[in-house]
């Protein structure tokens, strides 16, 4: 099991992102500065906010949480939310707050959702599409057993 040092994560961000200090990191993620330092108190910060520091500076989800590999995103580039006061606001379509459940992802399951973009990256259109359709068919699938169960319940 991979352990991640969260410390390591913020200063990795503070770094790459040329911010001067903590609070300028906390702006940048729309988070008061003493969340921030409640996350660093206890050592995990939601993967959310990883994923979204990651896209706003167009950085590697592997480099922040581990270190290791390339520190940019191929073929990144540095969104231009960054400039905006708030850049996943509310009714921004796409935005990370509008995935239920990405908070709850282990440090292991950003890894692979991660390595599952870069491959859909590397992709021609069709590729991508089949790959979605089969995720959306997986999920679906998953779904279904439990809302059976709740029908049953209801019976």
């Amino acid at each position: 099991m991979m352990s991640v040092k969260y410390t390591e994560v913020l200063e990795r961000m503070k770094r790459s992102a040329g911010l001067k200090n903590d609070s300028k990191v906390a702006r940048s993620l729309d988070v008061t500065p003493q969340a921030l330092s409640n996350y660093k108190k206890r050592g995990k910060v939601p993967s959310d906010l990883i994923l979204k520091f990651a896209s706003i500076y167009g950085l590697s989800v592997d480099w922040l949480l581990t270190g290791e590999g390339r520190v940019k995103r191929e073929g990144a580039h540095v969104s231009a939310a960054r400039e905006e006061a708030s850049p996943y606001g509310a009714g921004t379509e796409g935005g990370l707050s509008g995935i239920a459940g990405l908070a709850a992802l282990t440090p292991e399951e950003l890894v692979c959702v991660g390595k599952l973009l870069k491959a859909m990256r590397g992709l021609d259109r069709a590729t991508v599409s089949v790959l979605k359709w089969t995720v959306d068919a997986f999920v679906k699938a998953s779904e279904e057993p439990k809302e059976e169960k709740e029908e049953k319940k209801k019976d």
